[in-house]
């Protein structure tokens, strides 16, 4: 299995080279290259997870290893998603899915190194708290929406660079595209990635409420994980508020999307905090909920 790993990381290493080209060049049959071989990436990645869940014997997320090869896929599945959903719909999105291609490509290769090189992958029996149902579906969401706020963190930060670099007017322009008017702009494709994450995230807190309730005996006990997905879940609460806020505020217009930008950037560390950084926190050394050192 560490081979077909291997091979995965390199299947998503040619996907970014590819992504990063067709952004530079402009040639939408590289990005088409570089969408076959994350493709081949993800249906590795797959075999890797299936392979692992058959190994274990329990849903593969249980350990870093395990999370950080799932977390790979989820970001691959929900991209793969978005962009034929884009494609087959013919939203014009100019030149952005291939820079946000190349940066997913670059976020999943990462936990794939870091999974293969990097972590214990020994598997482990499951503490009793953890051999419940609940974990495969409070797991699984939680990730699937980690996955979608990943590519809102990519269009802000993409967005805030270009209109450091080009300006106000380049910074969200789209070319026409066989008059196509459906533009999507990055301040636009951040809204959509979040309204998409959201309620996984929302699915994940209940989830995990009706979970603990079965495991422990309360629905919350303000656990540093917990705590830190409300956090988390706050953050992007306002993110999808601010549009209906903004107006009755004395702002101008063409700075609302560096704001919203601002504010993407700034809660996905949240999201990075939540899943691999607790572990740093003297109050979380005995928390159920953490990924240790490994």
């Amino acid at each position: 299995m560490h081979n077909i790993l291997v091979i995965t990381l390199y299947a998503f290493i040619v996907s970014f080279v590819m992504y990063v080209i067709s952004a530079v060049v402009k040639q939408k049959f590289l990005q088409m290259i570089g969408l076959v071989f994350f493709f081949i990436a993800l249906v590795l990645n797959s075999i890797v997870v299936y392979n692992r869940w058959a190994e274990s014997g329990h849903a593969p997320f249980s350990n870093l290893y395990e999370s950080l090869v799932f977390f790979a896929w989820s970001i691959a599945i929900v991209f793969f998603l978005m962009e034929v959903v884009t494609l087959a719909v013919r939203y014009n999105t100019g030149n952005r899915l291939r820079v946000i291609g190349a940066i997913q490509s670059l976020l999943a290769l990462a936990m794939i190194c870091y999974a293969a090189f990097g972590a214990d992958d020994a598997i482990r029996p499951l503490m009793p708290a953890l051999q419940s149902n609940w974990m495969s579906i409070h797991v699984t969401v939680y990730f699937l929406g980690y996955a979608a706020l990943s590519v809102s963190f990519a269009a802000g930060i993409v967005y805030l660079v270009t209109r450091a670099i080009t300006g106000e007017g380049k910074a969200n322009a789209t070319a026409t595209n066989g008059g196509v008017a459906k533009a999507i702009t990055y301040d636009k494709l951040g809204y959509v990635a979040v309204s998409i994450g959201f309620p996984f995230l929302t699915f994940g807190i209940i989830s995990g409420a009706v979970w603990a309730k079965s495991a422990w005996g309360t629905y919350w006990s303000w656990d540093p994980k917990e705590t830190w997905s409300l956090i988390t879940w706050l953050f992007y609460l306002v993110y999808l508020h601010l549009p209906f806020a903004i107006p009755r505020l004395n702002i101008k217009r063409t700075t609302w999307p560096i704001l919203f930008s601002l504010v993407l950037v700034i809660s996905f560390p949240t999201v990075l905090f939540t899943y691999v950084g607790l572990k740093y926190l003297p109050s979380a050394q005995d928390s159920d909920h953490i990924y240790g050192v490994e």
